[in-house]
């Protein structure tokens, strides 16, 4: 039986830590003509959900989990000349978002520096987790493991195909 899609809405997303329009740094070709996408973002249970806008039906990507990342201010150059951002890090990745001020930047990084450290008390055992924030968390699980599954997938076809491209 196939395994269905869980996107959760923007709307569907409720009493989040925080929301908000952030530009998200897209890298162009061999970093020529990067771009800025302007993207609506929820922070809720652990994860960071981008949206195209306020009312979009499903997220763009992946939502970033924050428990898994490390955040920080620095300037770059953003959609609006040089800016201070905010850059996200994991193993797997990095992504940098502008806000239209340094102060909405601030309060970006200390509410994903807050919401890290409740989301690893709540996985811990060692704080309830709300009703809100379980959805949200288990909307960002179930994208990341339909997302690795995808990946193991194309990995086994790629493993089992013959020199020609033909499965064997």
């Amino acid at each position: 039986m196939a395994e269905s899609y869980f996107y959760p809405s923007a709307s569907s997303l409720k009493n989040p830590k925080k929301t908000g329009w952030l530009y998200k740094h897209k890298p162009g070709a061999c970093g020529l003509c990067p771009s800025w996408k302007r993207r609506w973002v929820v922070l809720q249970g652990g994860y960071m959900f981008k949206f195209e806008n306020k009312r979009s039906s499903k997220p763009k990507g992946l939502p970033i989990a924050i428990t898994e990342t490390t955040v920080y201010a620095q300037e770059e150059d953003g959609p609006n000349g040089s800016v201070r951002c905010l850059r996200l890090s994991s193993i797997m990745k990095t992504q940098l978002f502008c806000a239209d001020n340094e102060d909405e930047v601030d309060q970006w990084i200390e509410a994903i520096q807050e919401a890290k450290t409740v989301a690893i008390k709540q996985r811990l055992g060692h704080m309830e987790i709300g009703e809100d924030d379980a959805y949200a968390q288990q909307a960002g699980e179930k994208m990341e493991r339909v997302k690795m599954d995808h990946e193991e997938r194309r990995r086994m076809n790629e493993t089992h195909a013959s020199p020609m491209g033909v499965p064997i």
